[in-house]
C-alpha cells in the first residue's frame, strides 16, 4: 500500500470522468487541480480542435469548455462534441454571459453555464447537477 492512499475495495462509486478545455494556461492548470477530488480529470485542452479531438478519443462524462478559445470556441466544439461524443455532458465556462451566446449554446448542445470567477466547489456542484440532470432525461 503506498502511503497517503487508502485502499479499495470496489465498492467505491467511480468519479465522473472530466475533460476540460481553455487556452489559458494557469486557468486549465488550476481547474484539473481543483477539480480532481470530485472528478477523474482525463484530460486537457488547450483551444477547439484539442478538445473536439480529445473528448472524440476519450468520451468524458462531463466537458468544461472556455467559450472563447482559440479555433473557434464552444460555437464551434459544442455541436462538434455533442455529435462525436453524444453522452458528454458540456458545462460551458466563461466570463461573457450574454444571454444569446448561452442560449445559442445550450440550443447546441450545452447543458449548463458557469460564469468565470465562481469557486472550483461551485463548478464542481454546476458539473455534478448538470451530469445528474443529463443521466434523468428521457431519451426521445
Amino acid at each position: 500500500m503506498t502511503a497517503g492512499k487508502r485502499p479499495t475495495t470496489g465498492d467505491e462509486p467511480r468519479r465522473p470522468r472530466l475533460l476540460v478545455a481553455d487556452d489559458d494556461p494557469v486557468v486549465r492548470s488550476l481547474l484539473c487541480s481543483q477539480l480532481k477530488g470530485a472528478f477523474d480529470v482525463i484530460a486537457a485542452a488547450e483551444d477547439t480542435v484539442g478538445a473536439i479531438e480529445l473528448a472524440e478519443k476519450h468520451r468524458p462524462d462531463a466537458a468544461l469548455i472556455d467559450v472563447q478559445m482559440p479555433g473557434g470556441g464552444a460555437l464551434e466544439a459544442v455541436p462538434q462534441i455533442a455529435a462525436r461524443s453524444p453522452d458528454t455532458c458540456l458545462v460551458l465556462f466563461s466570463a461573457d454571459d450574454s444571454d444569446e451566446l448561452v442560449v445559442r449554446l445550450i440550443n447546441a448542445g450545452a447543458t449548463a453555464y458557469v460564469r468565470k470567477g465562481v469557486t472550483s466547489a461551485e463548478i464542481a456542484k454546476v458539473l455534478t447537477d448538470s451530469l445528474k440532470a443529463q443521466a434523468n432525461v428521457a431519451p426521445i
